[in-house]
């Protein structure tokens, strides 16, 4: 992860605890060599099942309110991409009969449903969370350059892609910075994507159904890493535990 997109989360910490999560995202970065060192040197890192030092429990509690904001809104623009996209370039074609592409991600075990979330380990889960938003870089890179190639207005489609690339770079550096917190390293594990060609393709169809797939595995991802986080949130900030 580029340390620009790290420290572009930073400023965000040194807000009073009564500014928005809203006009924290949009203030310009300041003392963000301060900070950085504050996030990743100065405090001391603390186990997810124990009692933490108060200035750890509040970064954790600022991160988390960070991450689940920024998943929600990544999430609803996915699936409003997803809406634009099948309303331009699928009607009449039974996409959704078709038998789906497998996605990025589906090598990953990943909890499917509340119970096995909430059974989930925080740091298993954590790591999951940062290990699908890796496995997006390429599949998303590729998805924005080859939307060029598609007929007709492809700008709120184009601009929702490039707005859920930087977002989920916000994620992974917020993500990192919460095992941090916890003392735990970030294993980066990402699967080969290998869907390019069917993006390339001059068949038409061929080349719109891998979009449609795509970024319908796009809309599941996103859904998952927001509730992911927001599990995440609610059993190591309200519950304190495990």
């Amino acid at each position: 992860m580029q340390k620009k997109k790290v420290m572009s989360l930073l400023p965000f910490f040194l807000d009073n605890e009564n500014s928005s999560i809203s006009s924290s995202l949009a203030r310009a970065p300041l003392l963000l060599l301060v900070s950085y060192l504050l996030l990743w040197k100065n405090v001391t890192s603390a186990p997810t099942c124990v009692k933490r030092d108060e200035d750890i429990q509040k970064t954790l509690e600022k991160l988390f309110k960070l991450t689940t904001y920024i998943s929600q809104v990544t999430s609803r623009q996915a699936a409003n991409m997803f809406t634009e996209f099948d309303k331009q370039y699928t009607q009449g074609k039974s996409y959704n009969d078709r038998f789906p592409d497998s996605c990025p991600t589906d090598p990953f075990d990943t909890p499917e449903n509340k119970e096995q979330v909430l059974e989930s380990n925080p740091e298993v889960l954590l790591k999951l969370v940062c290990n699908l938003l890796y496995s997006w870089i390429e599949p998303l890179f590729h998805l924005v350059n080859e939307m060029s190639a598609l007929q007709g207005d492809t700008y709120a489609i184009l601009y929702q892609a490039t707005e859920i690339q930087d977002k989920f770079d916000e994620l992974m550096a917020g993500v990192k910075a919460i095992l941090n917190k916890i003392g735990e390293k970030d294993n980066e594990i990402y699967v080969v994507w290998s869907g390019l060609p069917s993006l390339q393709s001059s068949d038409e169809d061929v080349r719109h159904f891998a979009f449609y797939n795509l970024i319908r595995c796009l809309v599941r991802d996103s859904r998952r890493i927001n509730t992911y986080l927001e599990v995440l949130k609610y059993r190591m900030i309200h519950q304190n535990n495990c």
